[in-house]
Protein backbone atom coordinates (compact mmCIF):
# COMPACT_ATOMS: atom_id res chain seq x y z
CA UNK A 1 0.00 0.00 0.00
CA UNK A 2 1.42 3.13 -0.85
CA UNK A 3 1.76 5.40 2.24
CA UNK A 4 1.23 9.15 1.72
CA UNK A 5 1.95 12.02 3.75
CA UNK A 6 -0.90 14.11 4.83
CA UNK A 7 -1.15 16.12 7.63
CA UNK A 8 -3.57 14.95 10.09
CA UNK A 9 -6.70 17.05 10.74
CA UNK A 10 -8.55 16.89 14.38
CA UNK A 11 -10.74 13.77 13.58
CA UNK A 12 -9.24 10.94 12.19
CA UNK A 13 -10.84 7.71 11.68
CA UNK A 14 -9.63 3.92 11.48
CA UNK A 15 -10.31 1.79 8.43
CA UNK A 16 -12.93 -0.45 11.07
CA UNK A 17 -14.45 3.59 11.94
CA UNK A 18 -14.83 4.06 8.34
CA UNK A 19 -16.76 0.78 8.25
CA UNK A 20 -18.86 1.86 11.04
CA UNK A 21 -20.08 5.07 9.42
CA UNK A 22 -21.03 3.70 5.98
CA UNK A 23 -22.60 -0.09 7.51
CA UNK A 24 -20.66 -1.83 5.49
CA UNK A 25 -17.96 -4.53 6.25
CA UNK A 26 -14.29 -4.02 7.38
CA UNK A 27 -13.39 -6.57 4.55
CA UNK A 28 -15.43 -3.99 1.92
CA UNK A 29 -13.95 -1.23 3.38
CA UNK A 30 -10.46 -2.74 3.07
CA UNK A 31 -10.50 -4.13 -0.74
CA UNK A 32 -11.94 -0.22 -1.29
CA UNK A 33 -9.10 1.35 0.39
CA UNK A 34 -6.55 -1.08 -1.21
CA UNK A 35 -8.05 -0.40 -4.64
CA UNK A 36 -8.58 2.82 -4.90
CA UNK A 37 -5.12 3.91 -3.02
CA UNK A 38 -4.56 6.73 -5.47
CA UNK A 39 -7.60 8.73 -4.38
CA UNK A 40 -7.71 7.83 -0.85
CA UNK A 41 -4.52 9.14 1.11
CA UNK A 42 -3.44 7.53 4.12
CA UNK A 43 -1.12 8.14 7.11
CA UNK A 44 0.21 4.70 9.13
CA UNK A 45 0.39 4.69 12.55
CA UNK A 46 2.52 1.76 13.03
CA UNK A 47 0.54 -1.21 11.00
CA UNK A 48 -2.54 1.01 11.23
CA UNK A 49 -4.23 2.96 7.83
CA UNK A 50 -5.54 6.30 9.39
CA UNK A 51 -8.08 8.97 7.15
CA UNK A 52 -8.60 12.60 7.75
CA UNK A 53 -12.83 13.14 8.26
CA UNK A 54 -13.00 14.15 4.61
CA UNK A 55 -11.94 10.99 3.18
CA UNK A 56 -15.51 9.50 4.73
CA UNK A 57 -16.73 11.14 1.84
CA UNK A 58 -14.86 10.08 -1.05
CA UNK A 59 -15.49 6.21 0.64
CA UNK A 60 -19.24 6.64 0.47
CA UNK A 61 -18.88 7.67 -3.05
CA UNK A 62 -16.30 5.19 -3.80
CA UNK A 63 -19.08 2.41 -2.31
CA UNK A 64 -21.89 4.05 -3.95
CA UNK A 65 -20.94 4.07 -7.34
CA UNK A 66 -19.18 0.52 -6.65
CA UNK A 67 -22.61 -0.61 -5.97
CA UNK A 68 -23.99 0.88 -8.90
CA UNK A 69 -21.51 -1.67 -11.41
CA UNK A 70 -19.61 1.29 -12.32
CA UNK A 71 -15.91 0.17 -13.40
CA UNK A 72 -12.72 1.14 -11.48
CA UNK A 73 -11.08 3.66 -14.18
CA UNK A 74 -14.61 5.46 -13.98
CA UNK A 75 -15.01 5.54 -10.77
CA UNK A 76 -11.73 6.95 -10.11
CA UNK A 77 -11.88 9.68 -12.70
CA UNK A 78 -15.21 10.79 -11.16
CA UNK A 79 -13.44 11.02 -7.70
CA UNK A 80 -10.52 13.24 -9.05
CA UNK A 81 -12.94 15.41 -11.45
CA UNK A 82 -15.60 16.18 -9.31
CA UNK A 83 -16.38 19.62 -9.12
CA UNK A 84 -18.53 21.54 -7.26
CA UNK A 85 -21.50 23.40 -8.60
CA UNK A 86 -19.58 27.05 -8.11
CA UNK A 87 -16.79 25.84 -9.51
CA UNK A 88 -18.87 24.94 -12.59
CA UNK A 89 -20.95 27.95 -12.31
CA UNK A 90 -17.18 30.01 -12.40
CA UNK A 91 -16.27 27.98 -15.50
CA UNK A 92 -19.39 28.27 -17.60
CA UNK A 93 -19.30 32.26 -16.88
CA UNK A 94 -15.99 32.39 -18.37
CA UNK A 95 -16.71 30.61 -21.46
CA UNK A 96 -19.54 33.27 -22.09
CA UNK A 97 -17.03 35.91 -21.82
CA UNK A 98 -18.44 36.93 -17.59
CA UNK A 99 -15.98 38.29 -15.69
CA UNK A 100 -15.43 36.27 -12.82
CA UNK A 101 -14.55 37.78 -9.48
CA UNK A 102 -11.77 36.53 -7.81
CA UNK A 103 -12.03 35.06 -4.96
CA UNK A 104 -9.57 36.06 -1.97
CA UNK A 105 -7.00 34.13 -1.38
CA UNK A 106 -6.78 33.13 2.70
CA UNK A 107 -3.38 31.56 4.17
CA UNK A 108 -4.07 28.96 6.19
CA UNK A 109 -2.02 27.82 8.61
CA UNK A 110 0.43 24.87 8.46
CA UNK A 111 -0.36 22.46 11.42
CA UNK A 112 1.84 21.23 13.68
CA UNK A 113 3.27 17.72 13.04
CA UNK A 114 2.44 15.38 15.99
CA UNK A 115 4.84 13.11 17.04
CA UNK A 116 3.66 9.36 16.46
CA UNK A 117 2.78 8.98 20.36
CA UNK A 118 0.25 11.92 20.24
CA UNK A 119 -0.92 9.99 17.54
CA UNK A 120 -1.74 7.33 18.96
CA UNK A 121 -2.62 8.74 22.31
CA UNK A 122 -5.09 10.44 19.99
CA UNK A 123 -6.48 7.26 18.47
CA UNK A 124 -6.67 5.45 21.55
CA UNK A 125 -9.13 8.32 22.79
CA UNK A 126 -11.38 8.41 19.85
CA UNK A 127 -11.60 4.52 19.93
CA UNK A 128 -12.35 4.99 23.82
CA UNK A 129 -15.06 7.21 23.03
CA UNK A 130 -16.68 4.85 20.38
CA UNK A 131 -16.76 2.60 22.66
CA UNK A 132 -18.40 4.72 25.16
CA UNK A 133 -21.18 5.85 22.75
CA UNK A 134 -21.62 2.33 21.48
CA UNK A 135 -22.31 1.13 25.25
CA UNK A 136 -24.56 4.36 25.56
CA UNK A 137 -26.68 3.02 22.80
CA UNK A 138 -26.94 -0.43 24.52
CA UNK A 139 -27.79 0.95 28.04
CA UNK A 140 -30.28 3.02 26.29
CA UNK A 141 -31.68 0.03 24.05
CA UNK A 142 -31.90 -1.82 27.53
CA UNK A 143 -33.62 0.66 29.38
CA UNK A 144 -36.08 0.74 26.34
CA UNK A 145 -36.72 -3.27 26.97
CA UNK A 146 -36.85 -2.99 30.72
CA UNK A 147 -39.63 0.36 30.47
CA UNK A 148 -41.78 -2.21 28.20
CA UNK A 149 -41.00 -5.06 30.69
CA UNK A 150 -42.41 -3.03 33.66
CA UNK A 151 -45.42 -2.11 31.73
CA UNK A 152 -46.35 -5.56 31.03
CA UNK A 153 -45.71 -6.23 34.83
CA UNK A 154 -47.99 -3.55 35.65
CA UNK A 155 -50.90 -4.65 33.39
CA UNK A 156 -50.10 -8.00 34.58
CA UNK A 157 -50.76 -7.14 38.02
CA UNK A 158 -53.71 -4.39 37.36
CA UNK A 159 -55.54 -8.00 35.88
CA UNK A 160 -54.87 -9.99 38.93
CA UNK A 161 -55.98 -7.09 41.14
CA UNK A 162 -59.16 -7.08 39.29
CA UNK A 163 -59.77 -11.02 39.35
CA UNK A 164 -58.62 -10.70 43.42
CA UNK A 165 -61.60 -7.98 43.28
CA UNK A 166 -64.12 -9.91 42.02
CA UNK A 167 -63.25 -13.13 43.68
CA UNK A 168 -63.36 -10.86 47.00
CA UNK A 169 -66.67 -10.01 45.98
CA UNK A 170 -67.73 -13.78 45.41
CA UNK A 171 -66.32 -14.54 48.83
CA UNK A 172 -68.62 -11.92 50.40
CA UNK A 173 -71.85 -13.13 48.56
CA UNK A 174 -71.06 -16.66 50.00
CA UNK A 175 -70.50 -15.37 53.89
CA UNK A 176 -73.41 -13.65 53.60
CA UNK A 177 -75.78 -16.89 52.28
CA UNK A 178 -73.98 -18.67 55.27
CA UNK A 179 -75.03 -16.26 57.74
CA UNK A 180 -78.17 -16.45 56.21
CA UNK A 181 -78.91 -20.24 56.45
CA UNK A 182 -77.46 -19.85 60.07
CA UNK A 183 -79.95 -17.00 61.03
CA UNK A 184 -82.28 -19.50 59.14
CA UNK A 185 -81.59 -22.45 61.20
CA UNK A 186 -81.61 -20.54 64.66
CA UNK A 187 -84.82 -19.45 63.69
CA UNK A 188 -86.02 -23.05 63.20
CA UNK A 189 -84.15 -24.37 66.68
CA UNK A 190 -85.95 -21.30 68.72
CA UNK A 191 -89.39 -22.08 67.15
CA UNK A 192 -88.64 -26.43 67.73
CA UNK A 193 -87.68 -25.19 71.42
CA UNK A 194 -90.74 -23.00 72.25
CA UNK A 195 -93.03 -25.91 70.92
CA UNK A 196 -94.26 -25.02 67.80
CA UNK A 197 -94.01 -28.22 66.31
CA UNK A 198 -94.97 -29.96 69.24
CA UNK A 199 -98.40 -32.21 68.67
Amino acid sequence: MKNVEISMADTTRKLADVADVLGISEDECRRIADEYETVLPCKKIGKVRVYDENMVDRFRKIADLRAQGLPQDVIIEAIKGGKSLEERAREDMRRMGVEVPKEPQMQVPKPVPRTETEEELILAVRSAEAAVQTMDHRMAAMRERLAEDNAAVLDAVAEVAKEVAALRSEVHTLWDQIASLEQYFRNQDAQKKSGFWKR
